[in-house]
């Protein structure tokens, strides 16, 4: 187990070299060049060559690069254009609450898609069934910024059952230790913080959550009928053993498969759906950063919003491969 992790991490640097080399691209390649990026429109050309030199446009490519490479390394992206402060701190800043919320939506997606797949397919053909397919496909039809939209004006606006905006209510006090709201509440025994928290989370959660869940159920139920019809399932249950055991052991754990790699793939692409989300409940997190940057053109904030979103989508597939030898022990002989 060990050696196929290290193996896997030592296969994970060329993945992000290779995401190093896009950015460097895309950083030459900017319409005027990163001092145009990063100057107001009406600077002087002296101006513009003093921002060139201190970037160290005028070296060669590969020392570029190599700085380049250097500042992702260290986490030195600079200053953000928007806000004039460091970039890592905005993240440091802001990061807990988008992971929060994605947690959220992925645990919501899970929790809820798994099970429905699985008895969709049990139940093939009832009405659970064509529910499920149904739903799942509006779900997966529906733009998340036209759901976050509908869920805060009638359970927000309407209904008042939930708050509309932000993490916390105006002039909750908290106790900050991690920056993760809800666990806050919890680790300092300010229970009323993170019920207040859990509140605030459930309509963006529902929001970003609605396309993994209608994928995740779609995949279960796909995979589960699948798994149904082969010969091992066919005989734990001419052998006579519990419903249960062939449920759990035979059916789906051999299930699990393609949806943890799709779990893996779909928590990724939350980070860009939290740009909408975060922007329609004013959610000062990763996500309404990138959004802000990217109308500002503020390159810095941009470069390190990407590199932190590689990163954590890497490290999330690392452990999706590592389960799989939890799931199915067969991996680990192969």
């Amino acid at each position: 187990m060990l050696r196929h992790t290290l193996k896997r991490l030592l296969q994970l640097i060329p993945a992000l070299l290779g995401l190093t080399v896009v950015l460097f691209i895309w950083y030459k390649l900017m319409p005027g060049g990163p001092e145009y990026a990063l100057l107001p429109e009406n600077a002087s050309d002296a101006q513009r060559e003093a921002m060139r030199e201190s970037l160290g446009l005028n070296d060669s490519i590969w020392v570029q690069y190599g700085n380049f490479l250097k500042d992702i390394v260290t986490f030195d992206f600079g200053s953000s254009v928007t806000t004039g402060r460091e970039v890592s701190t905005e993240i440091a800043e802001r990061f807990p609450a988008t992971l929060e919320l994605g947690l959220a939506a992925m645990v919501l997606a899970i929790v809820v898609g798994v099970p429905l797949g699985y008895f969709a397919a049990r139940k093939r053909g009832s009405l659970l069934d064509v529910a499920a397919v149904s739903g799942s496909l509006i779900g997966i039809c529906t733009p998340v910024f036209f759901l976050a939209v509908v869920l805060k004006v009638i359970f927000a606006e309407l209904l008042g059952w939930l708050p509309t905006l932000g993490r916390l209510s105006s002039g909750e006090t908290y106790t900050d230790i991690t920056g993760f709201r809800v666990l806050d509440g919890l680790l300092s025994g300010e229970f009323h913080v993170a019920w207040d928290a859990v509140q605030h989370l459930i309509l963006p959660a529902m929001a970003l959550a609605s396309i993994p869940l209608a994928i995740i159920t779609r995949i279960t139920r796909a995979s589960v009928l699948e798994v149904m019809d082969e010969d091992y399932v066919r005989t734990a249950n001419a052998k006579g053993l519990g419903q249960t055991t062939v449920r759990v052991s035979h059916v789906m754990r051999n299930a699990l498969l393609p949806v943890v790699t799709v779990v893996g793939l779909l928590f990724g692409g939350l980070f860009a759906g939290a740009v909408l989300t975060e922007t329609v409940f004013e959610i000062n997190g990763i996500g309404r950063f990138v959004y802000t940057a990217t109308s500002n053109r503020d390159f810095p904030a941009l470069l390190g919003c990407i590199m932190l979103v590689a990163v954590v989508f890497v490290l999330i597939n690392l452990l999706v491969d590592l389960s799989y030898n939890l799931i199915d022990p067969r991996l680990r002989v192969k």
